[in-house]
């Protein structure tokens, strides 16, 4: 006892500087704060009422708080006189704050991302001082390759674990659309039964998902599916393809020997980046595969190994026919920068090649359903247009040069290229939020290089902000894992060259910008699928009994949200796109494509009126079988002729 006494005597000077005592007062406002944050108040009110939020908090109660914690923290300060605890409970504090004020606000609160700017921006600083005091105690903890391995795979669980609840939550709330899942759910089922990629419901008639997209690579989810039949599964496999790629970010860092605390920051930026989780929001994508395809091509050419290598260039151009412009751009990153010029030059003749066969395929057969569709008297809907450079119109001055057009834009007016970075669509800020919500979790560090050539791992972001096609800059889309594999694999790069402090600096600046955006942006998309199946989930399990009831061989036209649902079926169709406008005697009508179903189901949360009157206008009437469950499911029958 009395040793403990003196080690609080001695301990008094030294903990009552005037900086370490500054920050403790900090510490002990924020602490209050935080726990004012969790305990006091609601989430309607902590941005909507100012008078009701802390209203049980009288000023008496604020200052006696603080000075207790302020007693509380002087005497662990004078305990611990060598160890810079304030800081630590400064920063513990303004996290719990953080972490409550962008939750809630991500719900509640308008200008959702200046908000989350200005707390990035206060939080700093509390970073910089945590980082400036304890830099001696952080230089000497050194985790070892079991720790951050552990850490690594922690993240990658966490990560991956949040992508599959949010997107299977979507599909028991019947949340996920035939665009773009109903389509692949059926497609899988074709390919479980017959070994082909076949869809009806995708463009109204039977045909192979490869005439609108090349992408043989979803053959490697095929063997789990058939193990486990189910739309979850698929959704769950996007969510490991993502998640699995942090192992050759691990192995990436180890080559470079970035050491344990830098290792174990990227990897939990990987993991959790925003601009990742963000495009599995729309369910699945064979652009999944690009982040970690590209991830072990980059692995796989820095250890030298040439077999694994050219496997990955491989598998890359099997995820879809503009994934050679991935390839091809990093083929002339080796060029250039002169690290392989052989490399590069064989993967850059098989990125050209690729891309004009993949072209030159999806174009005739683009051209041959528009000719099916011109025979039954109607428009394929949607339309069937072979390669999707429309989302770069702004750059093809008549239209007529697909890309070549664009291609000359760039080379003759680069002065227009500029003034299309950051034009819209809407004419607003999105693309400059777009930037901001990609590269301030990586710290700005892939712009850290005086290496000219490594500017060009940069440029496949280039793809999303010189459209004007407003998905590709929302990182709520499926854009954007092939410009994160380039980016954390730049910043990679990079780190080795960074003095100590900067590096730490700004990879901590990157986790803790890289958590915030995840807060505001990841976070809430669990939360509100929790709070819908939970408030729902007798509706759901009842739609789905309803929907089972339907005959197993009978063909479908169905409401996009429940396409999904009964998605192993031969023959489905959607009701919306199955509609088209015909014009006969100067007059317009609405006919059916295909008015040979035998069932029309419709989705009864949403105003079907539209859609019903053509159907009972073109053959359809309602199954009184079904009529006791009319307010939720209706299901309409072919008239017999």
């Amino acid at each position: 006892m009395n040793r403990l006494l003196t080690m609080f005597r001695n301990g008094l000077k030294p903990a009552f500087r005037r900086e370490r005592a500054i920050c403790r007062v900090l510490a002990a406002w924020c602490l209050f704060a935080a726990f004012v944050l969790m305990t006091g108040s609601s989430e309607e009110t902590l941005f909507t009422s100012l008078s009701a939020f802390g209203a049980d908090v009288s000023t008496t109660l604020l200052l006696g708080g603080i000075v207790l914690n302020f007693a509380l923290l002087s005497v662990v300060a004078a305990l611990l006189p060598t160890l810079e605890t304030d800081s630590w409970f400064l920063l513990l504090g303004a996290t719990v704050c953080v972490a409550r004020w962008l939750t809630d606000y991500s719900k509640k609160g308008k200008n959702e991302f200046l908000f989350l700017l200005a707390v990035l921006v206060a939080y700093t600083f509390f970073l910089v001082y945590f980082l400036r005091v304890n830099h001696l105690l952080l230089d000497k903890w050194q985790p070892g390759k079991r720790t951050v391995t552990t850490f690594a795979v922690v993240c990658g669980l966490i990560g991956g674990g949040v992508i599959a609840g949010i997107t299977c939550l979507r599909y028991a709330t019947f949340s996920s659309p035939n665009f773009d899942f109903g389509l692949f759910c059926q497609m899988f089922h074709y390919m479980k039964v017959k070994g082909l990629p076949l869809i009806t419901c995708e463009r109204n008639v039977l045909l192979s998902h490869f005439v609108v997209h090349l992408s043989p690579i979803y053959y490697l989810i095929l063997p789990f599916y058939a193990l486990f039949p189910s739309p979850m599964t698929l959704q769950i496999a996007q969510a490991v393809l993502v998640a699995s790629g942090v192992i050759p970010v691990l192995l990436l860092c180890r080559h470079y020997r970035l050491g344990g605390k830098a290792t174990m920051l990227v990897c939990l930026i990987y993991s959790l980046f925003p601009a990742l989780a963000g495009s599995c929001f729309y369910d699945l994508h064979e652009n999944c595969f690009l982040t970690p395809i590209l991830l072990w091509l980059f692995w796989s050419f820095e250890k030298q190994k040439t077999i694994p290598l050219y496997v990955c260039a491989v598998l890359l151009l099997m995820v879809k026919e503009d994934a050679a412009v991935y390839l091809l751009l990093f083929a002339l990153y080796l060029i250039l920068s002169r690290r392989s010029r052989l490399h590069g030059a064989i993967m850059a003749v098989m990125a050209v090649l690729w891309f004009g066969i993949a072209m030159l395929i999806l174009t005739k057969t683009s051209a041959h359903w528009s000719e099916y569709y011109a025979g039954l008297g109607v428009e394929a809907n949607p339309s069937i247009a072979g390669p999707m450079i429309n989302r770069f119109n702004n750059l093809i001055p008549d239209g007529s040069e697909g890309l070549l057009g664009a291609v000359r834009t760039a080379l003759v007016n680069p002065g227009y290229l500029l003034t299309q970075l950051f034009t819209t669509s809407k004419n607003g800020w999105e693309k400059f939020i777009y930037v901001l919500q990609m590269i301030l979790p990586l710290g700005f560090i892939p712009f850290c290089s005086r290496k000219p050539s490594r500017w060009l791992l940069l440029t496949p972001w280039l793809m999303n902000l010189l459209t004007m096609y407003q998905y590709q800059y929302d990182i709520g889309f499926q854009y954007h894992y092939g410009i994160s594999a380039f980016l954390v694999y730049a910043m990679i790069l990079n780190l080795p060259e960074l003095r100590t402090p900067t590096r730490r600096g700004l990879l901590s600046f990157g986790a803790v910008a890289c958590c915030c955006i995840y807060l505001v942006t990841v976070i809430p998309k669990l939360g509100s699928g929790i709070d819908r199946w939970n408030s729902g989930k007798d509706t759901y399990r009842q739609m789905d009994e309803i929907l089972d009831t339907l005959p197993e061989d009978a063909s479908l036209c169905v409401s996009t949200m429940l396409l999904a649902h009964v998605h192993d079926r031969d023959v489905l169709y959607e009701v919306g796109y199955n509609i088209t406008t015909v014009t006969k005697d100067g007059v317009k009508q609405k006919r059916l494509i295909h008015d040979d179903a035998d069932y029309v189901v419709l989705d009864q949360r949403y105003n079907n009126t539209d859609y019903l009157n053509v159907y009972l206008a073109n053959g359809y009437e309602k199954d009184p079988d079904y009529a006791q469950y009319e307010k939720l499911i209706l299901v309409l029958r072919r008239v017999a002729a």
